[in-house]
């Protein structure tokens, strides 16, 4: 999914995806046209030209990146345990201490592996 307009992927909408992230050719494009240009420098956040119907609109579609980020941050934390990264480490490195990236991600690394052993 589109982290900039919330399109999905598919045949016709490929993905540049990054850690976190992903954009859209035509959103990559738009973003292109806004470097290229003054309004760049005088870029208005886009909530403030939407009504109130299109700002509500977005929320499901933002809910849904947010998910996508933590979908993915729950996989590179899966893989920095596979290698044996101490949990002191990754919640150091997520600004958190050892407990709480433990409370919040071990459920979800667990489960990976669990997975994991099933299908091997």
């Amino acid at each position: 999914m589109c982290s900039f307009c919330a399109a999905a992927a598919g045949p016709s909408r490929r993905l540049v995806a990054g850690p976190g992230v992903a954009i859209c050719q035509a959103c990559a494009a738009a973003s292109l046209e806004l470097f290229h240009s003054d309004e760049g420098a005088r870029a208005v956040a886009p909530w403030e030209r939407m009504t109130d119907d299109e700002v509500l609109a977005h929320l499901p579609e933002i809910a849904a990146v947010a998910s996508q980020v933590e979908e993915r941050l729950s996989a590179w934390v899966g893989t920095a345990r596979d290698r044996k990264i101490s949990w002191a480490r990754i919640g150091s490195s997520l600004g958190m201490t050892r407990q709480s990236a433990w409370e919040r991600f071990q459920p979800r690394t667990e489960s990976r592996h669990r997975a994991r052993g099933r299908m091997q």
